[in-house]
């Protein structure tokens, strides 16, 4: 059995989510950016990466920045406001994963 990447399995998920929240099907999000529903398929359960012009496309369909789409705070960083908002969110979540190795 294939061994999958962490950073794999969150870009699935990421792509996932994205594409539900702009209320597309795979078969809308394949035909978008050119490829088959198959492999949007097997993008989102991880059985396959797509190529860096393909994740492109779908940063692009899907309205997102292309490395959010790596990110385990894909959503919430999207959603928050540009600039001070953003950073804010990201020291905060790094202040709490301290506190909680801390605390382990």
């Amino acid at each position: 059995m294939k061994k999958v990447s962490n950073l794999q399995q969150i870009f699935a998920n990421n792509v996932k989510v994205r594409r539900k929240k702009n209320g597309l099907t795979q078969a809308e999000l394949a035909k978008q950016i050119g490829v088959s529903t198959s492999f949007i398929t097997e993008i989102e359960t991880v059985r396959k990466a797509p190529s860096f012009s393909t994740i492109e496309k779908i940063a692009e369909v899907l309205g997102t920045p292309a490395w959010t789409l790596f990110s385990e705070y894909s959503d919430k960083i999207r959603d928050a406001q540009e600039g001070d908002e953003l950073l804010k969110f990201l020291l905060k979540n790094k202040i709490n994963d301290a506190i909680e190795e801390v605390l382990k």
